[in-house]
């Protein structure tokens, strides 16, 4: 399954449906050569809708097709604990976010998401425990359509110096949480976030 998120809306590309996704109440489609790709991300854009389930015989394939409509722009970004298993967030434009940022020329994923989470939070030395996955998600600058292709790595740090949030880049705080009582649901985040802490926090 394919998660693309549309104004924080998911579009979601599967073969079958299952119990999880009958759970998120999301109007679903069957894709057919007819289908006009870019019309349901306008649909997603502008409607209420919560979203929509995308049922294909192929969403590898259809999802590729998805993003060759879109300049993609690649990030790197961290999921970070500390040595007393503290998860790492950051506020940034009022929402709690994960460091992440944009891959500068030359460097790898894995590289430009260690800068990126030194950079916002204040803090070194990091180490790479595994890559996670990615998140999709789109915008528009401009006139034209990004998707923003987030790789993001597990992390550990020793650090226990003071955090110091990256003003410039409209962060507002940097702090360590306890992730048992985090409440995903109901926290003010986007829901790319959600998502990518919903798995990497499964007991």
């Amino acid at each position: 399954m394919y998660k693309f998120f549309i104004n924080d809306k998911p579009l979601l590309l599967t073969k079958e449906l299952d119990e999880g996704i009958a759970k998120m109440q999301l109007p679903i489609k069957q894709y057919d050569t007819d289908t006009k790709l870019m019309d349901l991300v306008r649909k997603i854009e502008d409607s209420s809708d919560l979203g929509l389930v995308l049922v294909c015989d192929d969403p590898e394939k259809v999802f590729s097709k998805l993003l060759s409509k879109f300049t993609c722009i690649h990030a790197g970004g961290g999921i970070v604990f500390n040595k007393k298993d503290e998860l790492l967030l950051i506020k940034r434009l009022g929402k709690w976010d994960l460091p992440k940022g944009k891959i500068d020329p030359g460097e790898t994923k894995e590289e430009g998401a260690i800068r990126e989470v030194e950079e916002e939070c204040g803090i070194y030395p990091l180490e790479v425990l595994r890559f996670f996955g990615n998140t999709y998600h789109s915008y528009k600058l401009q006139g034209h359509r990004f998707c923003k292709i987030t790789h993001w790595y597990l992390m550990s740090t020793p650090f226990t110096g003071e955090l110091v949030p990256q003003i410039e880049e409209s962060i507002t705080e940097v702090k360590w949480a306890n992730w048992r009582e985090l409440d995903l649901k109901g926290m003010n985040t986007y829901e790319s976030i959600r998502t990518i802490l919903i798995e990497a926090l499964k007991p």
